[in-house]
């Protein structure tokens, strides 16, 4: 019983901090979301922050499960020094797919990312929930890729850069969400939609690689 009404206070935490954020949210609703006692809240968690701690680390739990191997994979090919271009662009395209997907494929994930966005414009003493134990790792083997099909050196402040507008370019897709929705005339996206901004961000990301090189020496850069 304990642990049934923790999984649904968790459920409760994704789906209501993900649409009013950390402040806004009450326990009020959501113990009525989760359908327990008020005080189920203090008890398991110790409050509120208690309970968004432990759905950012549910969050950091179900993405990693879906994106670890693919990012592994990715790892493997960048550690080879043998692989060459063709093989370096096939898993730029895998990981964004993967990416996309986790992003937007499901209510959940939508939930999820909606989380991770708000730590971002707004960081709680969650943040590093989020940032060291999911975002870095993203980051970290993104970087790798672009940094050799960029020939950028790992730590310079270009490969950041371009890493991060990477990340951003399929964020933009979930932060966009309701005008996006808007523009198509529909309250959520068909298969076929997800699947077509997935072929919009896999030719973009072909674009960074195939448009850009190092920044010439003196651009401050």
């Amino acid at each position: 019983m304990e642990s049934e009404t923790k999984r649904r206070l968790v459920e409760a935490g994704l789906l209501l901090f993900g649409l009013h954020g950390l402040e806004a949210t009450t326990t009020r609703a959501l113990a009525q979301k989760a359908g327990v006692n008020l005080a189920a809240i203090p008890y398991h968690f110790g409050g509120k922050e208690g309970l968004y701690r432990a759905v950012l680390e549910h969050i950091v739990r179900i993405k990693l499960k879906e994106i670890a191997p693919c990012l592994e994979r990715l790892r493997a090919v960048c550690d080879t020094p043998a692989t060459g271009r063709e093989e370096l662009l096939q898993s730029l395209r895998e990981v964004v797919r993967i990416l996309v997907l986790a992003l937007l494929d499901s209510p959940e994930s939508r939930s999820c990312a909606q989380i991770i966005l708000q730590e971002q414009i707004a960081p709680t003493a969650g943040f590093g929930i989020v940032h060291d134990q999911f975002l870095v790792q993203i980051h970290t083997a993104l970087g790798d890729l672009l940094g050799r099909l960029l020939d950028l050196p790992a730590g310079s402040l270009e490969l950041y850069l371009h890493t991060m507008s990477f990340m951003g370019q399929m964020f933009i897709f979930r932060v966009g969400m309701p005008s996006l929705l808007a523009l198509v005339g529909s309250d959520r996206l068909s298969e076929a939609q997800v699947m077509a901004i997935v072929a919009v961000c896999v030719r973009q990301a072909e674009a960074l690689v195939a448009g850009f090189g190092p920044t010439p020496r003196g651009s401050g850069l």
